[in-house]
């Protein structure tokens, strides 16, 4: 099987079970899923290394918006009042 195809398939069985597993558990944030989501794409990228013939897009924009919620939950347990009046 090609290495682009599978990444895209465990990529999509990931999130697949990701979405309904966190529904169970009563998750409601997004930017809980967003992680989970950047957290497995890193992991599937760095396994499988499919072939790129251009800059990887998505990696950079999951990458900032994962270092952004990071960044507020620190933030918050910091208690600063970053967001909120």
């Amino acid at each position: 099987m090609d290495k682009n195809m599978f990444f895209n398939i465990l990529l999509a069985f990931m999130i697949f079970i990701t979405v309904p597993s966190l529904t169970a558990l009563g998750e409601r944030r997004i930017d809980v899923y967003i992680s989970m989501f950047t957290l497995e794409y890193f992991i599937a990228l760095s396994v499988l290394r499919p072939r790129r013939r251009f800059k990887d897009i998505l990696a950079y924009t999951l990458l900032i918006a994962f270092t952004i919620i990071v960044t507020i939950r620190v933030l918050e347990v910091l208690e600063w009042k970053l967001l909120t009046p």
